[in-house]
C-alpha cells in the first residue's frame, strides 16, 4: 500500500512579508524631504527589484538581491528629517526588513513567525528609542544619539545572552 506522492515542502518568501515591507519603506519615502514623486518610487524600486532577484532564487544572485532593498532604505533614512513619524517608521522599515529576510523563499515556509522572537528584542528597541524621542523636549541631537546608543546596548545585551550556555541560564525544564 502506498501513502502517495511525497508532498513538497513550503517554501518561505510569502507576499505578506513582501507588502508589509513595502509599505513601511513606501511610508517612509512619503514622511522623508525628498519629493513625494521620488521618495515613494525610490522605496517600493528598492523592495520590488530586491523581490524579484529574491525570488530567482539563483545561486550567482545570492544576498546580493537584498542590497536594493537596503539602499532603499539607507537613502530615504538619511534623507529623512528628524521628526517623529519618520524616525518611527524608518525604525519600522528596518524592523520590516528582518521580517522578510527571515521569510527566505530557500526555507521552509514560516520563518517570519520563528523570527519573532529575535525580531521582537530590536522592536523593543526601536520602541525605546521612539519613545525617547517623545518623551524629551526638544529637537537636539543628543536626543537621536540618546537613542542609538540604548538600541545599540540593547542588541549587544542580546548577543551576549544568546551566547549563554544553556545551564547560565537556569535549568531546563521540558513541557
Amino acid at each position: 500500500m502506498s501513502s502517495g506522492p511525497p508532498h513538497a515542502v513550503d517554501r518561505g518568501g510569502g507576499l505578506a512579508t513582501t507588502l508589509l515591507f513595502g509599505f513601511t519603506v513606501g511610508v517612509l519615502g512619503l514622511l522623508g524631504s525628498l519629493p513625494p514623486t521620488v521618495g515613494l518610487p525610490t522605496g517600493v524600486a528598492g523592495v520590488a527589484i530586491a523581490a524579484v532577484l529574491r525570488a530567482r532564487r539563483s545561486p550567482a544572485v545570492g544576498s546580493w538581491a537584498l542590497l536594493p532593498a537596503l539602499g532603499a532604505i539607507a537613502v530615504l533614512a538619511a534623507t529623512s528629517p528628524a521628526e517623529p513619524a519618520s524616525e518611527l517608521f524608518a525604525g519600522l522599515a528596518g524592523l520590516s526588513f528582518l521580517l522578510w529576510i527571515a521569510d527566505d523563499p530557500e526555507r521552509p515556509a514560516g520563518g517570519g513567525r520563528r523570527a519573532v522572537p529575535t525580531i521582537a528584542l530590536g522592536a523593543l528597541g526601536v520602541g525605546l528609542a521612539w519613545s525617547i524621542t517623545l518623551a524629551l523636549p526638544g529637537r537636539s541631537p543628543d536626543v537621536g544619539l540618546a537613542g542609538g546608543l540604548l538600541a545599540a546596548a540593547l542588541v549587544l545585551l542580546a548577543l551576549l545572552v544568546a551566547r549563554l550556555p544553556r545551564t547560565a541560564l537556569g535549568p531546563v525544564r521540558n513541557a
